[in-house]
């Protein structure tokens, strides 16, 4: 005899984590309403954590992590030649100042950004990728792609245009609020003021 599944409610060998979850929400507390919140989020944050893992098992093979390839990912497709301060690598890979340092010191020291004075500047320097960092993007790109490709591989064509529009819209709102995530409470009312209209 087939189960009766409650309208929208996947059968028992498709539910996931978060269905588990919402189901004993729903025994200990059936007026919360979960449906439109710990459902998207909770699985925003599961399916990150699953990422994050599988890049982190890729970039490792090579000595890279996720932060250190976005750095290097960053300056190359900067265009020649190659370099970009270390205030423009913090905003284009959305990290705290202290963990891009950190970051920077274990690429110099494997040969993959060098340092270069800053012609406007010289108190301060550019980071600029080098021949070798160069090399390995060329080497560990196509596996990085082939490799996200492998893990969005359960959805269709269809779902994945339809997800990547959902995401859009939902960052494009959280990027008005706050364009830098790691940013100080004085670092975004810096930013509201400069995106504020001035007043007549």
């Amino acid at each position: 005899m087939q189960q009766n599944h409650s309208a929208g409610a996947p059968p028992p060998d498709e539910r996931d984590h978060v269905d588990r979850v919402l189901a004993q929400w729903a025994t200990e507390d059936p007026d919360l309403d979960l449906s439109n919140t710990v459902a998207v989020i909770a699985r925003l944050g599961r399916v990150r954590a699953y990422v994050d893992r599988e890049l982190d098992d890729l970039f490792g093979r090579y000595g890279l992590t996720r932060q250190s390839w976005d750095v290097l990912a960053c300056l190359r497709r900067a265009g020649k030649p190659y370099q970009l301060t270390p205030t423009e690598i913090n905003q284009e890979v959305m990290r705290t100042s202290g963990a891009i340092t950190h970051t920077l010191h274990a690429l110099e020291y494997a040969g993959l950004i060098n340092r270069v004075p800053n012609p406007q500047d010289g108190r301060s320097s550019h980071v600029q990728l080098t021949p070798a960092g160069r090399r390995l993007l060329q080497r560990v790109g196509p596996l990085h792609v082939a490799n996200e490709r492998r893990m969005l591989t359960p959805l269709t064509a269809e779902e994945l245009s339809a997800l990547t529009a959902l995401l859009r819209k939902l960052l494009v709102s959280f990027e008005r609020a706050n364009p830098v995530p790691h940013a100080t409470a004085t670092q975004r009312r810096r930013a509201g003021r400069a995106t504020r209209p001035a007043a007549n």
